[in-house]
């Protein structure tokens, strides 16, 4: 009872300083607001939910559902468009980067198999990230690929999803809303 009072006068205090044109204070208010969204929150009890379920209009509301699925599926289609931009990118790095790395291999292997005091072991260890180097960035782009193609793979099947319950939603409308007789009837006529 306290905290109704305390909403009461406090929305009476509000309506007065807006007409008065002040500003309510930002510290005591806040408190008593979130109490009274508290109080809000808790009127809704049990009983409310299962009336609401058991006797409410069970339509789906079409406008919201179409929305939501369009603007999913418009961040799916942009999210594969930057991961494509991405993977150019990522494939155009990893190829120079590879380039770079196997001349700085070949020069490190000139200059340490130069001298005539090593035996064939170390020259071939020295020689051997000449020879390393071109499978592993062959490795990881074929493991950058895959994952690649992965999620490209996973993407398309949640956009034909999409696209298929927004396509089974304009037709349940137009079920409901008689658009077919509709459209049968104006070309009878015509």
């Amino acid at each position: 009872m306290m905290i109704i009072t305390q909403a009461i006068g406090n929305q009476m205090a509000e309506d007065t300083s807006k007409e008065k044109g002040i500003e309510p204070s930002s510290s005591a208010p806040t408190s008593r607001k979130k109490d009274n969204e508290i109080q809000k929150k808790k009127q809704k009890g049990i009983v409310s939910c299962i009336w609401n379920s058991l006797f409410r209009v069970h339509g789906d509301d079409f406008e919201k559902r179409l929305q939501h699925i369009c603007k999913e599926e418009a961040s799916v289609l942009a999210r594969m468009k930057k991961r494509t931009q991405s993977w150019r990118r990522m494939t155009r790095n990893l190829i120079v980067l590879s380039v770079i790395m196997e001349v700085i291999a070949v020069g490190y292997a000139i200059m340490t198999t130069r001298s005539l005091d090593l035996n064939w072991k170390m020259k071939a260890f020295n020689v051997l990230p000449m020879f390393l180097l071109p499978g592993l960035s062959s490795v990881a782009y074929s493991a950058l690929a895959s994952f690649t193609r992965m999620c490209e793979r996973k993407d398309q099947k949640t956009l034909e999803r999409f696209r298929a319950e927004r396509q089974e939603k304009i037709d349940e409308l137009k079920e409901k809303t008689n658009y077919y007789i509709t459209q049968q009837l104006i070309q009878i006529r015509l």
